[in-house]
């Protein structure tokens, strides 16, 4: 958290007047070609001023009223964009708290489904309580469409006995195990078995954190499906996503 001391009622307050937005940072494929997008909150202050999640989250995160308030937010902002553009063949990728996964959120949920496909990331410092209950939770978003993933997998929580315990469609690979892969020969070796893993179960992987050609050839080389990060763009606002062609390559685009 940066020196500035942040309220709830700071944060309340910003969700309220729209200061909090979902920015979205694309995914491509090992074509470089757009398959989907993950959102990203971001709190406008100002002109000059954005204020990154880590400054907020881990103030909503605990506090269920609020974590929901701003899900609820974030996902009237995506309903009332990607309502009117065309996504077929997309995703979208959301963070959502197990806590947050209420009636009116899943009701939300379900309806930007029918603009694009939603999938839900449980995140890796979710300290989910009723594992049963949240199942049946997400087999009732499956059946309606809605698909899962697990977020930096092999961090925090999400380790391997997580691939057993929730029915995922996709595994994000955490930036951690990337970085430095083609120099550090160690690292590349653990990542090739963390693959092997998750390919065993015949899930698609999500590479994230990805930042130079030489990385992403490395990864493209190990039969990963997908991949994000500033190799191919930052995050951006909702309309700037208009500049992003589903047909195109993405290299440096933003």
């Amino acid at each position: 958290m940066n020196s500035i001391e942040i309220t709830k009622k700071q944060i309340t307050d910003a969700i309220f007047t729209g200061k909090i937005q979902p920015f979205i940072q694309p995914i491509v494929n090992k074509n470089k070609v757009l398959v989907g997008y993950e959102v990203l909150a971001r709190w406008i202050v100002s002109e000059h001023e954005i204020r990154l999640p880590l400054t907020f989250i881990p103030i909503v995160k605990d506090d269920q009223q609020l974590s929901e308030c701003l899900t609820n937010a974030l996902l009237l902002q995506l309903i009332s964009h990607f309502k009117f553009h065309n996504n077929i063949g997309l995703f979208i990728s959301i963070n959502i708290y197990s806590h947050s996964l209420t009636t009116p959120i899943i009701n939300l949920l379900i309806t930007l489904n029918q603009s694009i496909n939603v999938v839900i990331e449980i995140l890796e410092n979710d300290d989910i309580i009723n594992i049963e209950h949240f199942r049946t939770t997400l087999d009732f978003l499956k059946i309606e469409g809605i698909k899962l993933a697990i977020d930096d997998f092999g961090c925090g929580n999400n380790v391997n006995k997580r691939l057993f315990d929730y029915p995922f469609d996709y595994v994000k690979i955490d930036r951690f195990f990337v970085k430095d892969i083609d120099i550090d020969v160690s690292k590349f070796k653990s990542l090739q078995v963390i693959v092997a893993l998750i390919h065993h179960f015949d899930l698609p992987i999500i590479a994230e954190g990805l930042e130079t050609e030489t990385i992403f050839k490395l990864l493209t080389g190990l039969n990963i499906e997908m991949y994000q990060g500033y190799l191919f763009s930052k995050p951006i606002p909702l309309d700037a996503k208009l500049s992003l062609s589903r047909d195109t390559a993405l290299n440096h685009c933003v």
